[in-house]
């Protein structure tokens, strides 16, 4: 017991910057202290009252029993590892000892909110089993709380495959939150990770609406976000070596909003993607703002793709052979992003008037799109080859594609007649 009462006494004067002599005077010496701290001697009660009157707390934080101190440092120490964790340093075993620490002490929420972080830096099974680990913890905190579990889970259908599932779990999480519980960060990450689904489920509109209303309610990005983070930690810091123990509550709250926010920036890159698709209608600059942004804060070669076509689109050629020439780098033959790039690399070959060029490179798309049954890109890819075709007067060749092409489509044998 000695160690543990001698361990927190030397925490607690290192947080206020005081000296063993300093905590020592004006009944003690330095020696005493040093004796305390390091186990050798355990403390009589009226040296325990003493220190903790020199230190601004009570005698029960020094034996270890837990105190509102205590649980602002636990969600101090679980913001550190989470902080760690965004860095690409964090250590998937602290954090669970975190959580359940947390729960040996009964702290429902710090152990529901150190799961949230596990289940980010895993995947598979051990990610279900962290959010569900989050969910129980959470299953009687205030909505807020137990609204971010369900977005947790619901990510984690949007893994395994469940976009359906994932969207109604969070169309109703959503709408309870709005309702009654407008949670700022919370309606960031149900929009957020709503556009994320309907994305994959090709719903581009109904993603580009909840894409601008999470991007609207984002703070900024990394750096901003990070810059923000670093001061409330300190914030929080200082008021609890002040024993503003009510200030420090609220400065660490902001805390974990903050690196909760910083957390979805892979997501939040999905949300301009989704956004980019919207403009180009009617607004390709926007669009490519929209896509450099993503492609800076998530690097995904299907935004590269897209980014290329923008910049052919705008005539900007130079710049869309640069990205994709890096694509093609990146995505592997066996790819279903492939057929994509190769089309892409015949429309940019037919924007700098090299028909040769073109002509094949359609023609290789659409080998490459039968092969991975991308079938937008083998409509397109036919498309675009037969007007080729076309414009060369080579009307023949060109129906012969198209009955190729439509054979490739699925469409009955007797086509050719």
């Amino acid at each position: 017991m000695g160690e543990e009462v001698g361990g927190r006494l030397r925490r607690l004067r290192a947080e206020r910057g005081l000296t063993q002599r300093e905590l020592a005077e004006p009944h003690y010496t330095a020696a005493y202290v040093s004796s305390v701290e390091t186990g050798a001697r355990t403390p009589s009660g009226d040296a325990m009252r003493h220190f903790a009157a020199r230190l601004g707390v009570d005698t029960g934080e020094l034996l270890g029993v837990t105190s509102p101190r205590d649980d602002v440092r636990l969600d101090l120490d679980i913001a550190a590892a989470a902080a760690d964790f965004l860095a690409g340093n964090g250590s998937p075993p602290k954090m669970r000892r975190l959580a359940r620490r947390a729960e040996r002490i009964g702290r429902d929420r710090q152990a529901g909110l150190a799961w949230l972080w596990l289940a980010r830096s895993t995947e598979g099974d051990a990610r279900a089993r962290s959010v569900a680990a989050a969910e129980a913890a959470l299953t009687d905190d205030i909505p807020p709380y137990r609204e971010l579990a369900a977005a947790s889970r619901a990510n984690v259908l949007l893994d395994r495959g469940e976009p359906h599932h994932a969207m109604h779990l969070l169309r109703t999480a959503l709408e309870a939150s709005r309702g009654r519980h407008p949670h700022p960060v919370l309606l960031l990450t149900l929009h957020a990770y709503l556009a994320d689904g309907q994305l994959r489920l090709g719903e581009n509109t109904q993603a580009a609406h909840h894409a601008v209303e999470a991007l609207r309610l984002a703070r900024g990005g990394e750096e901003i976000l990070a810059e923000l983070a670093e001061n409330q930690r300190r914030l929080a810091e200082s008021y609890l070596s002040e024993g503003r123990l009510a200030d420090a509550v609220v400065a660490v709250s902001a805390l974990h909003d903050l690196l909760h926010e910083r957390a979805l920036r892979p997501v939040l890159a999905r949300c301009l993607f989704a956004r980019a698709l919207h403009r180009r209608a009617d607004d390709l600059e926007g669009a490519l703002a929209d896509l450099r942004a993503s492609r800076a804060a998530a690097p995904d070669q299907t935004v590269t793709l897209e980014l290329a076509d923008v910049c052919r689109e705008l005539g900007r050629l130079d710049d869309a052979a640069a990205l994709l020439s890096e694509a093609t780098e990146a995505i592997p033959e066996d790819s279903p992003l492939s057929a994509s790039l190769t089309f892409q690399q015949g429309s940019l070959a037919l924007a700098r008037g090299d028909l040769e060029a073109a002509e094949a490179g359609f023609a290789h798309a659409i080998d490459v799109a039968a092969l991975h049954d991308t079938r937008g890109v083998l409509a397109a890819s036919i498309d675009k080859a037969g007007e080729l075709l076309r414009d060369q007067g080579r009307f023949e060749e060109a129906a012969d594609l198209l009955r190729h092409g439509l054979l490739l489509l699925g469409a009955e044998e007797d086509v050719s007649q």
